[in-house]
């Protein structure tokens, strides 16, 4: 078993690090805002890609609300804002995009 199953990040938030680590994956890939190809697309504000994913892996709307909260916090104001500001806060480390 993948020991990031087991490692919770944030006090307020049921993710596990695992969790978060695939919602960041997926929001980087075909899914979400394609940071692989030269020009990506960002759901906006509204966080369309965000939404979608978070819905996709069964997390809960208050869940999401509560993640959408600590991103915005560390400057992730829509999708792509996600990838490029809070996702090495979330993650506690790099990001290869």
């Amino acid at each position: 078993m993948n020991p990031e199953h087991n490692i919770y990040p944030f006090k307020n938030i049921s993710l596990s690090k695992a969790q978060i680590r695939e919602f960041l994956y997926r929001l980087a890939g075909n899914e979400g805002c394609q940071f692989s190809v030269f020009e990506w697309r960002c759901g906006g504000h509204e966080f369309t890609y965000t939404k979608k994913i978070l819905t996709l892996m069964h997390i809960s709307e208050n869940e999401q609300e509560k993640l959408l909260g600590l991103c915005k916090e560390k400057g992730g104001y829509c999708d792509c804002e996600i990838l490029m500001n809070a996702a090495p806060f979330l993650l506690g480390e790099e990001t290869p995009w």
